[in-house]
């Protein structure tokens, strides 16, 4: 690397007021530039013989100082030490000493938050470029236990890719962290130790989902094996009792409600609540508790059982997550009654409301249906909406347009052994005749499988397999899907922006229905037709 004319290049910025257009180093990425003083810090994009960008770090500072970076190139400029360096830990902690914004924050003092978990680690610099000034704070590493396992990586990965695209756009705003989908204490404290700002704690295996099944005869049974005093509260507090939430809206208990939620949720309770006492005020974490992912839907009784005993063990969480009335599926649209649902999560909204939290929603990617509703009901506290896999999604869609060949190799794998993940994930598509046969796709007609519902799920849910699958010691898609990927970011960035850009046009307002937000953005399919270099360009890459 030319140190020298690099130093020319931190010269130029010294003189230049902040107007960083005209800087004749074109490798240099404006969005990162950070000025302190007399010390400068940015990145460095500099594509190599494969047309891939690769990324470096630069710092010129007294070099007193500059000590704590690790460099690979480094030159002496009086009193000041210019070096390059890698996008490694140990530099991003030096950095984040510098720069307190490159850590996560609490979500608490912002109405609207989005949950943008990135398997693949190359997401989030699109992300933010579409969030800022959109006034909605981002939760960029949010990776499940589940999802880490299944594309072998760690929380300190996620939370190190998301740390650097912080930097790298110059996203000053604040950024969250959220261990997600923790189930066990040894998990949240992984989570914890890494850095993250927030946890989703899954009370998946604390919720006795079996009692749901029971007639109300066996029901009764049950609850009155409890003991007296716990038989005798229960029903003093809740049994034929009226919470009024306001605004005339009200949750009532039947028999059946105590019953079921007492059996249900009790125990997932005081899971929650030692959490809460051993993580989250020692560490003053967010927290949210989902309840999403059982079989069966949290009532609106069931969420105010939950909230009012969390209230009464003085437990407000960040969010909650109920499981809400219709299907959540992975990667395609709401599915259910929309006018149902909406008068469901009137009451949802009023619960949370009336004890200080919001809600989140979960399974949130292109959940278009259903945005309009959560935006406009929204009250006080707004919103959290989760999204994560289908940024998958929108990588395929890049592999589809510049290797459709290959793309349909991919698809046959995953159509072909789905039952890989069956144990892990709810969807309707099977292998039985609703998704496209393989052989009835050729490279004419390749991009429907990313229109598809039943197509989508099929791919969506296979990432892991796909990533991980080997022959013979070696991988046998992950490197070429990786290549083509890098090679054509600026493409892919440019279908998250639309993707996630339809989602937040319909939670703040922007457009009213789905069909509003798919015809405001560019169709998907006409992007491949632009140049690299306008594409580039509009993405300042």
């Amino acid at each position: 690397m030319d140190l020298q004319s690099l130093l020319s290049g931190v010269k130029e910025i010294l003189v230049s007021n902040g107007n960083y257009e005209g800087l004749s180093n074109k490798e240099i990425y404006t969005p990162s530039i950070q000025v302190e003083r007399r010390n400068i810090y940015f990145i460095l994009h500099q594509k190599n013989s494969d047309g891939i960008v690769e990324k470096s770090l630069v710092v010129y500072e007294n070099r007193l100082t500059a000590g704590d970076f690790e460099a690979t190139e480094s030159m002496e400029d009086v009193d000041s030490t210019l070096l390059v360096g890698a996008l490694n830990e140990h530099n991003n902690d030096a950095l984040a000493k510098r720069f307190q914004w490159m850590r996560p924050t609490s979500r608490r003092n912002y109405k609207y938050t989005f949950g943008l978990g990135d398997r693949l680690g190359n997401a989030s610099n699109a992300h933010l470029r579409l969030l800022k000034g959109r006034g909605i704070m981002p939760v960029l590493a949010q990776q499940s236990i589940r999802e880490l396992v299944l594309m072998h990586r760690t929380n300190t990965d996620v939370f190190q890719s998301a740390s650097w695209a912080v930097f790298e756009e110059g996203f000053t705003y604040g950024w969250g962290a959220d261990g997600d989908h923790v189930k066990t204490p040894y998990e949240v404290d992984y989570a914890v130790k890494i850095g993250c700002s927030m946890i989703t704690l899954d009370c998946t295996e604390e919720i006795n989902n079996d009692i749901v099944t029971l007639d109300d005869t066996e029901l009764d049974k049950r609850f009155n094996q409890l003991d007296p005093d716990q038989i005798k509260y229960f029903n003093d507090t809740y049994l034929n009792q009226t919470f009024d939430l306001g605004d005339g809206r009200s949750v009532k208990f039947t028999k059946h409600d105590v019953e079921e939620s007492v059996l249900t949720f009790y125990d997932a309770i005081l899971f929650a609540a030692g959490i809460y006492k051993k993580f989250v005020v020692p560490y003053n974490l967010d927290f949210e508790i989902s309840m999403d992912e059982t079989p069966y839907q949290t009532t609106n009784p069931n969420h105010y059982f939950f909230a009012n005993e969390l209230h009464r063990r003085g437990i407000t969480p960040t969010t909650m997550a109920p499981r809400f009335y219709g299907e959540f599926q992975k990667a395609i649209d709401y599915i259910g009654d929309t006018k149902r649902f909406e008068r469901e999560y009137v009451i949802h909204e009023a619960i949370a409301e009336h004890f200080g939290y919001k809600l989140s929603i979960h399974s949130g990617s292109d959940k278009l249906s259903v945005y309009e509703i959560i935006g406009r009901i929204s009250k006080e506290h707004g919103w959290h909406v989760k999204t994560a896999g289908t940024n998958w999604l929108e990588a395929l869609r890049v592999i589809a347009h510049k290797d459709p060949k290959f793309m349909l190799e991919l698809y046959k794998f995953a159509y072909e052994n789905l039952d890989d993940v069956k144990a892990f994930y709810v969807f309707n598509a099977q292998t039985d005749g609703t998704a496209p046969k393989p052989d009835t796709m050729t490279e004419e007609n390749v991009m429907d499988l990313l229109n598809n519902d039943d197509a989508r799920q099929v791919l969506h849910t296979m990432y892991g397999s796909i990533m991980n699958l080997k022959h013979n010691y070696h991988y046998v898609y992950r490197d070429k899907l990786w290549n083509i990927l890098l090679k054509n970011q600026a493409l892919y960035d440019k279908y998250l922006n639309i993707h996630i850009a339809e989602h937040l046009d319909l939670l703040q307002g922007v457009v009213k229905t789905k069909q509003e937000a798919q015809e405001k953005h560019e169709p998907k399919t006409d992007i491949s037709k632009e140049s690299e270099k306008e594409l580039e360009a509009s993405m300042n890459l």
